[in-house]
């Protein structure tokens, strides 16, 4: 295992293990340092990867996708010959390959505001904070770096909205994994089906 697998490892573990300790205790019925007991690390280390107790419930991780961004902004990191959206969809593709997508655990991060309502104001935040930095890195990839120019906001809040329908279907109870297609077919046949409802208003590939 890379260094970089086992710093992936270690992030999740404690991301786990402090969603099950909200759920079973509350936001407030545990500590930083109970939590790093538990996990085996320092507070140190912690602090290293988390800056609070609610960013790590919520997964929210210091400096997260920062180099990925970069090289996206540079052109890299997704084939260069796709155009905006299908550039975002590659890049949401190639993240999901990277961390990987559990349906247990987001179970478990509904049943987490189930618990703490107030966190979901904590994660919209969060979602709105890295979509900006998309957004930023989209206008740099495609040259549209005029303040004024709307297509970076425009392409990423449509990426946005392809995820969050194939979420809403991938992680449906009723959805059966075992004979479903993988979140990433999903996503792909999502947006084939955005771009031909776009252009000829109906699917004929159907």
């Amino acid at each position: 295992m890379s260094t970089t697998e086992r710093t992936r490892a270690l992030r999740r573990r404690m991301i786990v293990e402090a969603r099950r300790s909200t759920v079973e205790h509350g936001l407030h019925g545990f500590t930083i340092e109970q939590l790093c007991d538990t996990v085996g690390v320092s507070r140190r280390t912690f602090f290293n990867h988390f800056a609070s107790k609610e960013d790590v419930v919520l997964g929210i991780e210091l400096h997260a996708n920062e180099d990925v961004l970069v090289d996206f902004a540079a052109g890299r990191a997704v084939p260069a010959d796709l155009d905006p959206l299908g550039s975002i969809v590659a890049l949401a593709i190639e993240h999901v390959h990277l961390v990987g997508l559990d349906r247990a655990d987001e179970a478990l991060v509904r049943r987490v505001f189930e618990r703490e309502p107030a966190l979901v104001a904590r994660f919209l935040s969060a979602t709105d904070v890295q979509l900006a930095k998309v957004t930023d890195a989209v206008g740099q990839r495609f040259g549209w770096t005029d303040p004024d120019d709307r297509r970076p906001r425009l392409v990423v809040e449509t990426a946005a909205g392809l995820l969050k329908v194939t979420a809403g279907t991938y992680f449906d109870d009723a959805f059966d994994e075992a004979t479903g297609p993988a979140f990433d077919e999903l996503l792909t046949e999502n947006l084939r089906l955005l771009r031909a409802a776009i252009t000829t208003g109906q699917d004929h590939t159907a």
